[in-house]
């Protein structure tokens, strides 16, 4: 079969279930009825060798129409599994050049001494699709964070609940304006966030102050254990600043910005294509 053959095409008069995570499909992309979603998805990846890590650690994500954003790992094996072919996208001319810099379809949220996390993006793919992406990393990012991961992941799970919403904004302000601008109702809370103008430790040093509530906890030890987090990174921004207190105070005054918006009506634009009725909390627990 040639490679024309595996090449997105609409040749179905009505649609089929898609290989990979049941969506519809129209036709054939690279020799298996799958979605454009999934298409993309696995073209970008072979393209790209990309390398994943389940989110769950087993492997055994369900990928479906809801969920096949959060496990990229999964998801390609998916791919493969219903022989998805490889050869056809490494034959497959490659995409056409565009005017503007490709960089700014990759974002970098890594922060200092985790590595720096990228997901490349199309230009046309949903905001939803990238927030959910967004906040799957930084959530895995967060649990290797030095101090943050001293709590229990019980501690763990019960702060992002109630504060996963001002910390998808601060994760997201650093994205490229192209990015952010499909969000223009945060738009001031980025920009403000943005001019700030934290470098890589002072933005960790910010998570740890704003995310380690003790008051969210119930468990004695983990209580006293969030409240010296909490003190350990404030003494450090402050000597850190110690010659530009007013930066000291601008950094942590700011806190409050990150909670002018509900967590149920971004919950419901950003989130709820993806997961569905699944409560975000669940998700949250699971990565």
């Amino acid at each position: 079969m040639s490679t024309i053959d595996f090449v997105v095409g609409r040749t179905l008069p009505t649609p089929v279930a898609c290989r990979v995570c049941g969506d519809r499909s129209y036709g054939k992309h690279y020799g298996v009825y799958c979605c454009d979603g999934c298409s993309c998805f696995f073209k970008r990846s072979i393209r790209k060798n990309m390398m994943y890590s389940c989110i769950s650690g087993d492997g055994r994500c369900t990928i479906d129409k809801s969920r096949r954003n959060w496990c990229p790992f999964c998801r390609l094996q998916k791919c493969f599994s219903v022989n998805m072919n490889v050869k056809a996208v490494q034959e497959e001319r490659g995409p056409r050049k565009i005017k503007h810099d490709t960089k700014l379809n990759s974002f970098n949220i890594g922060y200092g001494r985790n590595p720096p996390i990228f997901y490349d993006y199309d230009e046309l793919q949903p905001i939803h699709e990238i927030a959910s992406q967004v906040l799957l990393m930084s959530i895995k990012q967060l649990r290797n964070n030095t101090d943050f991961s001293l709590l229990s992941r019980i501690s763990q799970n019960i702060l992002l609940s109630h504060l996963w919403a001002p910390f998808f904004i601060f994760k997201f302000s650093f994205l490229s304006y192209e990015a952010t601008s499909q969000i223009p109702h945060f738009s001031a809370t980025f920009q403000y966030i943005r001019d700030l103008n934290l470098d890589s430790n002072d933005a960790e040093i910010f998570e740890n102050i704003f995310l380690c509530r003790s008051d969210l906890l119930k468990d004695v030890h983990e209580i006293h254990m969030a409240k010296c987090i909490v003190n350990k990174n404030v003494d450090v921004l402050a000597m850190k600043y110690s010659l530009n207190h007013k930066k000291f105070t601008d950094i942590i005054l700011s806190i409050p910005v990150l909670f002018s918006h509900q967590p149920t009506s971004m919950c419901t634009v950003l989130f709820r294509p993806i997961i569905g009725d699944v409560p975000i909390e669940t998700i949250i627990a699971t990565i």
